[in-house]
């Protein structure tokens, strides 16, 4: 039988493995992606490529606008195709959503429109001009 000592010391001896979560592989990458300010609306253009195995059915951006503290402002969805994308196909898009008043910078997410979540490489922050 093993004393508390020697089972103590085995223990903190013994290699500690923590299970590795693979990170999860991208659903689309944005390839690039500038927005301009003027007269009260945000004017986005980029190119959006899927990477991941699944097509995209109704892809769907939502931007995510931040204060200088990063505090969170203000979402807005706005839908980049209706269509069906395929694993490699690239889309550009221009496109236009609100001005938010003290938004520094932005942030992306997107969405099918089954309303499954995409992973985005890329995904920002960006700063808005």
């Amino acid at each position: 039988m093993l004393d508390r000592r020697t089972f103590l010391a085995a223990l903190a001896a013994a290699p500690q493995r923590k299970p590795r979560k693979e990170p999860r592989k991208s659903d689309i990458q944005l390839v690039r992606l500038a927005s301009t300010r003027q007269e009260g609306r945000i004017t986005y253009e980029g190119t959006i490529k899927i990477t991941g195995e699944k097509p995209v059915t109704g892809l769907t951006l939502q931007f995510e606008f931040f204060e200088s503290r990063r505090v969170l402002l203000s979402q807005q969805k706005i839908q980049i195709d209706q269509t069906t994308l395929a694993p490699g196909d690239e889309k550009q898009f221009s496109i236009q959503g609100s001005d938010v008043p003290r938004a520094v910078s932005f942030r992306v997410q997107a969405y099918d429109a089954s309303g499954r979540d995409l992973n985005v490489a890329g995904e920002g922050p960006y700063p808005l001009d």
